[in-house]
């Protein structure tokens, strides 16, 4: 909690400051000339590769480096001048980049502080609500997930409320003196609330992962130690993810608009292009108008969702549904839909920058249907006996796989069993999925080895050094940090030795074949993947998850084990997946000045309470919801997540990739994607260096592969409604009425989630959770035809059996 007693404000950028960045100051004659090149130099140096930094800024530089020093115009040369001026101030003293000055204040006052008894209050209740509904609801089909954004959102009424009514009476604790009630309820302490949600229900899956283990039987150690590994890892990384000014989280930058928007909080903007309403204002009218809008896509009028119009013409069609269909096809369409939550479903089109969408968007439109459908057509690897997208895994008759039938009586493989019912076999979207994956870790690594290897050095060199790495980066937001101490590295350490002491007693005490050093293996590689992967999201808002890599590489070393295979799984991919997520959450804690040692304790305190609510939730629903997890059960308590989840670990575990990829076997090619990920992006690179003039600049490779990787079961809908989306607000917008984009673009995308998710709430609970159906056409039209039944290209052979 924090102290009573409050102390000096440190600001940023003075009002007088503010003024120098609307002048040119600088009137040069030919002595400065020289200076003057080598600070451009050194612009251009730093930056030319970074995508996020404005090309025009180093396009004037260029053509200032690339003129004969003695055929300079002086009197033009100042106007060009001022802007490069204006953006090396705003290194130095605010942010070069549009997305974070449009949220980020370059002010602090350290007397605000969010270690106050409300912000730990709300957010402990947050932690326990909302994770405990999220595990709940993960065990149902279909899902309902309730994430931080919604937390967030309630979390300002409930604070404000008890800003109200705690007494403000100074307590005296052993010399400590602290109130209930600090004042106001500021915006870091509605932070420090969003970050705590945020860690334990809002990551990569929601909620615990390894309680999908549980479901199928483990307990509290291995819990804990699949939650924290990731937490430990992410202490080491921070000089090279967290302190870079590069490293600007553009998902962290939209949870900053909204508390800015409750706070009713207008920064730096005032009135602009002729628009006077306040991002408060703004965002209820857009909140509440998606709130009842929802209502026709989610419930009343669902074709307003999947907007399939061309397969209406010929619903039985196979041909157009696996081309057109907007539900299992290719979604080739140029309207495919009306709902926000399909648009928003895989990439947030204001979130992420307009480059990385169109990378995606190439990605998926040129892997779709210049790469998927014409193997499809060609019958390659006998896929076009099923669907083409479909991420489910087939047996030689065409029925889903039955992963009981190659198990023994102890779970594991049974190789009789195996020859005497068939091999698997997977649609082309999924041999795809695994072919641009294997593309993406390497070429993600290679890329980011490239085009980020200053940021990269800088971070060695002061993990060498042993030195605070903020000292190393010199923009407002590290020079504010320090009036606050750092969190030391041993704290991390610690945390990660723990959890790895708790992890090896988990699997010893429990029989899960696992070996410890399968554990060591994957904290190695969580370790080396962090940094590249973690940069890629930084940047780019794309996350790159080793979930396969995982999987692969646990096939291989524990052979025939499904139970070990998939615990190495949950270690090898949750602890880098957790470990990005909760980097991105120091992130936002460093933007809004909350004190390093807080936010340690807040996402420490967090995490443990969640994965307690996680296990005990899953153990209650295990004991006390009747037939939970069988097919039929009332109230689909399917599991269908774990169920899924037990499929893979049998697949990849039991069965293994060596027979699915190994020498001679059917899908021995899909590991060329290895050898393309780990070459492709040096030509790109070589072309950029000299043309750095080209829209090549613009070719990020590991996103072009991320689009491909969402094809199964998602279609080119997901990202082509997106890039729509993105072009009018991050391109048209951003480009011509930037001061409108930075006040109110982030506040309209958090608007428009919270309406949907606050909707979609109401709609389950209302009248799905029980079924009120609504029968009519426009609820029924998207479902009838092929498009909805998954219909293959070809029909099983007289046999009845293919391979």
């Amino acid at each position: 909690m924090t102290e009573y007693k409050r102390e000096p404000v440190i600001y940023g950028i003075q009002p007088d400051d503010k003024e120098k960045l609307g002048e040119t100051t600088t009137k040069l004659d030919d002595s400065d000339i020289s200076g003057l090149l080598e600070q451009l130099r050194q612009i251009v140096a730093e930056n030319e590769l970074d995508v996020n930094f404005p090309s025009h800024i180093l396009d004037q530089a260029r053509e200032i480096l690339e003129a004969e020093e003695h055929n300079i115009d002086l009197s033009q040369l100042n106007v060009v001048i001022g802007e490069i001026e204006k953006q090396r101030f705003l290194i130095e003293n605010d942010s070069p980049y549009p997305e974070v000055r449009a949220v980020v204040d370059p002010t602090d006052d350290p007397a605000v502080s969010a270690n106050t008894f409300r912000a730990w209050f709300l957010g402990l209740v947050a932690t326990i609500i909302f994770t405990g509904v999220n595990q709940l609801f993960t065990m149902r089909y279909p899902a309902i997930s309730i994430y931080s954004l919604v937390a967030q959102l309630l979390a300002y009424p409930c604070g404000v409320f008890l800003a109200k009514v705690l007494p403000t009476r100074q307590w005296n604790l052993f010399g400590w003196k602290f109130t209930l009630n600090p004042g106001p309820f500021n915006q870091k302490e509605h932070m420090l609330i969003t970050v705590m949600s945020n860690v334990s229900f809002g990551g990569t899956n929601g909620t615990a992962y390894v309680t999908y283990i549980f479901q199928a039987g483990f307990q509290i150690l291995v819990t804990l130690s699949t939650q924290l590994l990731g937490y430990g890892c992410a202490g080491v990384v921070r000089r090279f993810l967290v302190y870079p000014p590069a490293m600007i989280y553009p998902t962290s930058l939209s949870t900053i608009a909204l508390n800015k928007a409750l706070h009713s909080d207008e920064g730096r903007d005032g009135h602009v292009h002729g628009w006077k309403i306040t991002r408060y204002r703004f965002f209820m009218y857009c909140f509440i108008g998606m709130f009842f809008y929802y209502w026709l896509p989610g419930y009343l009028f669902q074709a307003l969702s999947y907007f399939n119009w061309i397969n209406w013409i010929a619903p039985n069609n196979v041909n157009l549904a696996i081309i057109c269909g907007t539900v299992t096809g290719m979604g080739l369409n140029p309207l495919p839909t009306f709902d926000w939550n399909i648009i928003y479903a895989l990439y947030d089109p204001i979130i992420y920058p307009f480059y990385a969408l169109s990378n995606i968007a190439i990605g998926t439109i040129v892997g779709g249907f210049f790469i998927i459908v014409p193997l499809y057509y060609k019958n390659v690897w006998n896929a076009a006996y099923f669907p083409i997208l479909s991420n489910d895994v087939y047996d030689n008759t065409g029925s889903t796989y039955n992963v009981t039938r190659v198990l023994n009586s102890k779970g594991e493989f049974d190789l009789a069993g195996y020859e005497s019912y068939s091999p698997p076999f997977l649609t082309t979207g999924y041999i795809m999925i695994f072919y641009f994956s294997f593309a993406i870790y390497l070429a993600a690594i290679v890329h980011v080895a490239l085009y980020n290897r200053r940021e990269i050095i800088k971070g060695f060199k002061a993990m060498w050094k042993w030195t605070n790495a903020r000292d190393e980066h010199e923009d407002i937001h590290n020079r504010l940090m320090k009036a606050y101490k750092e969190v030391p590295e041993w704290w991390y350490l610690t945390l990660l030795a723990i959890s790895f002491v708790f992890a090896c007693v988990g699997v010893a005490v429990y029989d899960t074949g696992l070996p410890i050093w399968s554990i060591v293996f994957a904290i190695a590689l969580c370790l080396f993947l962090q940094i590249p992967y973690g940069m890629v999201y930084a940047i780019t808002n794309s996350e790159v998850t080793n979930n396969v890599i995982a999987e692969f590489i646990g096939g291989y070393a524990i052979a025939g084990k499904p139970v070990a295979n998939l615990l190495f799984k949950a270690y090898g991919y949750i602890a880098c997946a957790q470990s990005i997520q909760f980097v991105a959450d120091l992130k936002l804690g460093h933007y809004m000045k909350i004190a390093p040692r807080v936010m340690f304790s807040a996402q420490l305190v967090a995490t443990i309470v969640g994965a307690f609510v996680s296990l005990g939730v899953n153990t209650w629903a295990l004991d006390n919801i009747s037939d939970v997890c069988s097919i039929d059960q009332p109230q689909k308590f399917t599991c269908a997540g774990a169920r899924d989840f037990y499929t893979s670990s049998v697949i990849w575990g039991a069965i293994g990739p060596r027979r699915l990829f190994g020498a001679g076997k059917v899908y021995n090619s899909v590991l060329y994607g290895f050898l393309v990920g780990a070459l492709s992006p040096i030509p790109f690179y070589i072309y950029t260096k000299y043309f750095p003039r080209s829209p090549v600049r613009y070719v990020y490779l590991p996103l072009v592969y991320y689009g491909i990787t969402d094809l199964a079961p998602y279609n080119v809908t997901y990202a082509w409604a997106p890039l729509v989306v993105g072009f009018f607000f991050n391109y048209i917008i951003k480009n011509r009425w930037m001061a409108w984009w930075e006040k109110y673009a982030y506040v309209f995308t958090s608007a428009m989630s919270c309406g949907v998710a606050i909707s979609a709430l109401v709609i389950f609970f209302a009248v799905e959770y029980h079924a009120v159906n609504v029968n009519w056409w426009g609820n029924e039209v998207s479902y009838i035809g092929c498009d909805n039944d998954e219909c293959p290209l070809l029909s099983m052979p007289a046999s009845g059996v293919i391979g």
